[in-house]
């Protein structure tokens, strides 16, 4: 098994050199800003949310700060050196939410450890564990979301629900297995090997612990997809909340790809309009993909400046 206390912070492999990994999501970005202005205007698409009320925006983005909420809840859960310093892991989560958002291909979540090191002295094997922890039960959950609503629309709908339960069983069969996991990966080489035995270092040491985290994973997810999913709404019509909700799961599943722009420019939108193109005109789901899009990097934005606004950990 690996030393996971000798880890240090992730690191971003890609198998593009390394001129052009730096420079294609630039260009990405600014190839996505001038084929939008070319194709249909960027005072086209913005002009819908001149018809939204403060009032819906407001709450809309209220429900968003809760879904950050919810997830600074299952993180000081977890790690007991927060207990004291509510604010600041809120902070944290605030701050690690908005580089996850801004900066290409993931290379936000290095913030992660990086202040958890600096404000709570917690070493990058614990923080590391943790956050792999976290993802994969975002992951299990989101698919969730993308898994069932595809279902129901094939002849396999009414597999749906027992595919569905199948599909719950894997967190809980992994917390109580994870020895035998453990076993299985134990001295094999591989990078998959590899994020395996640091997950499972990172698993909660009880059974509640396992269940908050779990538990809180799903009122994360049901908030934000909820509320992107209402957001969408108001920018298209005569589509229903399955495929509302199949769009933006597709949208936040693009965060995986290994190469996006900065901000998941292009890729966030093209995960939104490929579930939204067989309902509507390639214009119409482009321009809400956009706007969704818009709504979640603002939110990201004036959670940032939250962020800097609560204070940090007293440090001896």
């Amino acid at each position: 098994m690996i030393d996971t206390k000798q880890l240090p912070p992730p690191t971003e492999k890609s198998a593009l050199p390394s001129w052009l990994s730096k420079t294609l999501p630039w260009l990405i970005l600014i190839l996505f800003i001038a084929g939008v202005e070319y194709w249909l205007g960027w005072k086209s698409i913005l002009q819908p949310w001149a018809a939204l009320s403060w009032q819906q925006l407001l709450v809309a983005v209220a429900l968003l700060l809760v879904s950050y909420g919810l997830r600074t809840w299952r993180l000081y859960d977890y790690f007991i050196e927060l207990r004291a310093h509510p604010l600041a892991s809120l902070r944290l989560t605030l701050l690690h939410n908005l580089f996850n958002n801004l900066l290409p291909a993931r290379s936000g979540e290095l913030s992660f450890p990086m202040l958890m090191k600096r404000y709570f002295d917690i070493n990058y094997a614990k923080s590391v564990s943790a956050l792999l922890w976290f993802r994969f039960l975002d992951l299990h959950c989101i698919l969730a979301f993308a898994i069932y609503p595809l279902l129901v629309v094939t002849p396999l709908r009414r597999l749906a629900i027992p595919i569905m339960l199948l599909w719950m069983l894997i967190p809980p069969l992994v917390y109580l297995l994870s020895n035998r996991v453990e076993l299985y990966f134990a001295g094999k080489d591989g990078r998959l090997s590899e994020l395996a035995q640091k997950m499972l270092f990172g698993l909660p040491n009880t059974v509640v612990g396992f269940l908050k985290s779990w538990g809180l994973t799903w009122l994360n997810w049901m908030v934000k997809l909820f509320t992107l999913a209402w957001v969408l709404d108001q920018f298209i019509d005569g589509v229903t909340w399955n495929v509302l909700i199949t769009a933006v799961v597709a949208g936040e599943l693009t965060s995986v790809l290994p190469i996006h722009a900065p901000a998941g420019i292009g890729t966030y939108e093209a995960g939104i309009i490929a579930a939204l193109l067989p309902f509507l005109t390639p214009a119409a789901a482009t321009s809400a993909a956009i706007n969704v899009h818009l709504f979640v990097l603002g939110s990201a934005i004036i959670g940032g400046m939250v962020a800097w606004l609560l204070p940090k950990p007293k440090t001896n």
